[in-house]
């Protein structure tokens, strides 16, 4: 069903998450309701089976949870619910029998029951018009993103060289490419994480055995020794598994989303607790995006800020899991100016004591009420309603690169890499730090970067003109040879890039251009024709040799010498007619945010925290620094007539503004030709519905 036909999303939405303890409490809904109210709810949760009459009676909308009840989540109603102890076990072993999963996303029968079940449940309250319907929570092809290598059932198998045929034309071509020796198709296995590891120190075509760990862990990736030993680092009996794993769990959630729009053409269909950027847990941020309505992502590894560059106009939403207002309160308005559109608070049983008589509000929820109440103001409504601006600079993600960087930083796990738990991997994974470094330094200098995936750039139509002006490849392993890659004027590279194929093959040379040939710094410009003859060229002077790995923590260190290289990459930029289009001293470390609203131009500034959210929902620490008042300067071109939105103060006409920032909300500003009369929320949101209605 087409998009457009989905309901449209215009006010911010305040959900509680409800737990069996509110129908316990069935007779005392009315107290229920008025505590919600209270707190700043406007939206309840309902089951499967029937809508939540209490909740609509009472006037909140609501939406439906945990859908499909078997299979999506290996925490539930299967026979690894406790993964220390099931990596333990199999760790004595390390049997390829145990890499059959409980459930198989091929499998007819199970696939066929789940999707009967999304049809019932959309047929049931298609007529109640739901705010959305959650297919799962923290759902995952392994848990969370750890590592495993899912799936080796026959159903999967079978699947899996289905597939192989439509990448390669022939059964020769997959062996070329894999450096095998498979006889016929039906012999064709991945590699498992132990294979593919044995090859790297053996370079053998089908090694048998564990790898000799120690060996393992002396292996040091490095271009020039790489090339005398290619067959070493040819991983696509392996990347090519992960991959097919992504796809199985992507094409899966479609075909539950498509048999429930067949039922309710007009409700939303997502996944809520996505992980970070993954090799595991079928977490290709890319392919999720293409077949999800909406999203509730845990913000790991910029998984936030990547989704909502993929998933343009469609919503996304946090969990509120914060017991102090302060902390809400920055974080909810940091994502509601990134575009959010709603926020779940985790749970019923934290917000309403349920041991006293008159259900009283917990210290918790009164502490969450009055920002609950702010995001769904006039004030929020503006920043909701507005269109986002970007600047013309992307950053690449790549999926096969984040499969080749994980095995190349795992090698110094030797035999343990299965326990790099997702929560390791959210604070220890080197190639998410050079994404969010780099990701960080262009908000520190004032852009709004988006990001582009290798798949958009596989598939970008021929004479099409991309949307951004400078390609950041940020340890980019792989990068796309085809007619889209080279529609960049400039790019950034940051350590090793273009050295593998789309399938994880070791290319040292791919037709003689290679974006980094050392792992550091290059800021380059593309001097080749349209269809990608031609090479890259050094721009001379550049004095940024030094990585940015480690940007976004130590731009928070006192004496950092940040600032040679920082402006290095501010005067490329500039050199490239990429300016910002509201400058601020980068070492302010204030993000900037910009909107159109009608004919008005909207500025929000916060401090550019290192927002890195815990699996157990814990806001990461090592943001001191930012949580300190700064005063700073921000200018423009062109006078506008400046008000600040949160006090409704005219401040006069100019080009420039001091600000004083509060470290927990951000500074809200609108730029105008001409000021409005009365109150100015309530004007810019007057004629925000006139643009949409089309009154006069």
């Amino acid at each position: 069903m087409a998009g457009a036909q989905l309901r449209p999303w215009n006010d911010y939405r305040t959900i509680l998450w409800m737990s069996g303890k509110v129908d316990q409490h069935a007779e005392q809904w009315p107290l229920i309701a008025e505590r919600m109210r209270e707190m700043g709810i406007n939206t309840g949760m309902g089951g499967r089976d029937a809508p939540p009459q209490n909740v609509i009676d009472s006037g909140f909308g609501y939406y439906v949870e945990n859908i499909i009840n078997k299979g999506l989540c290996l925490k539930f109603s299967s026979s690894v619910t406790n993964w220390g102890k099931h990596i333990d076990d199999w760790s004595k072993t390390r049997s390829a029998d145990a890499f059959v999963r409980d459930y198989s996303f091929d499998d007819p029968k199970w696939l066929g029951a789940m999707t009967d079940l999304m049809s019932k449940t959309a047929a049931a309250h298609a007529a109640a018009k739901p705010l959305m319907y959650d297919l799962r929570d923290e759902l995952s092809v392994t848990i969370s993103a750890n590592p495993f290598d899912y799936d080796f059932s026959p159903t999967a198998l079978a699947g899996f060289r289905e597939w192989l045929k439509t990448e390669f034309p022939d059964l020769a071509a997959l062996n070329a490419q894999w450096n095998t020796e498979f006889p016929s198709w039906d012999a064709v296995m991945p590699f498992t994480t132990d294979q593919i590891k044995a090859r790297m120190v053996t370079g053998e075509k089908h090694p048998k055995g564990e790898p000799d760990w120690q060996a393992l862990k002396q292996i040091k990736f490095d271009p020039a020794e790489a090339a005398k030993h290619p067959e070493r680092w040819n991983f696509s009996p392996w990347c090519d598994h992960r991959t097919y794993m992504d796809l199985s769990l992507a094409r899966t959630l479609d075909a539950f989303r498509k048999a429930s729009h067949a039922q309710d053409p007009h409700t939303p269909v997502g996944i809520e607790g996505t992980q970070m950027p993954s090799a595991f847990g079928g977490y290709d941020l890319w392919r999720l995006s293409q077949v999800l309505d909406w999203a509730e992502p845990y913000d790991i590894g910029n998984a936030r800020e990547i989704l909502g560059s993929f998933m343009p106009g469609k919503p996304l939403l946090a969990t509120v899991f914060e017991k102090d207002t302060n902390a809400a309160r920055r974080r909810l308005w940091h994502l509601l100016l990134l575009g959010d559109k709603g926020c779940i608070v985790w749970w019923s049983d934290d917000m309403i004591d349920w041991s006293k008589p008159d259900l009283p509000l917990t210290t918790k929820a009164k502490a969450l009420a009055p920002v609950l109440k702010e995001m769904t103001s006039p004030l929020a409504k503006l920043f909701l309603l507005a269109e986002r601006e970007t600047d013309p600079i992307a950053i690449h993600y790549s999926q096969p690169s984040i499969q080749v960087a994980w095995l190349l930083e795992s090698t110094a796990d030797g035999k343990t890499w299965p326990r790099r738990f997702s929560s390791y991997e959210a604070t220890h994974n080197q190639h998410a730090q050079v994404r969010n470094s780099w990701l960080k330094l262009l908000q520190d200098l004032g852009y709004s970067p988006g990001f582009v995936s290798g798949e958009e750039l596989r598939t970008w139509p021929k004479g099409q003109k991309p949307w951004w002006r400078c390609l950041v490849y940020p340890e980019s392993y792989v990068t796309s040879r085809h007619k889209g890659f080279t529609a960049a004027a400039h790019y950034a590279a940051e350590g090793w890039c273009s050295l593998f194929d789309h399938h994880g093959r070791f290319q040292p040379s791919d037709h003689g251009r290679v974006l980094a040939t050392t792992p550091t710094l290059r800021l380059s410009g593309f001097n080749g024709d349209e269809d990608g003859r031609g090479g890259y060229a050094t721009i001379e002077g550049s004095n940024s040799t030094a990585s940015f790995r480690s940007y976004a923590a130590d731009r928070l260190k006192p004496g950092s010498p940040l600032a040679p290289r920082v402006e290095d990459v501010a005067e490329h930029l500039r050199r490239w007619a990429v300016n910002p289009a509201v400058r601020i001293a980068p070492e302010a470390r204030v993000r900037t945010h910009r909107y159109q609203l009608g004919e008005a131009r909207l500025l929000a500034f916060e401090r550019n925290i290192d927002y890195k959210m815990s699996e157990d929902l814990v806001q990461a620490g090592g943001n001191a620094e930012l949580e300190k008042p700064i005063t700073f300067n921000a200018s423009w071109n062109g006078d506008k007539e400046v008000i600040d939105l949160r006090t409704g103060k005219h401040l006069g006409r100019s080009h420039q503004i001091e600000v004083a920032l509060d470290p927990w909300q951000p500074a809200l500003y609108a730029l105008l030709d001409e000021v409005p009369p009365g109150d100015p929320v309530s004007a810019l949101l007057a004629q925000a519905d006139k643009g949409k209605t089309g009154k006069k």
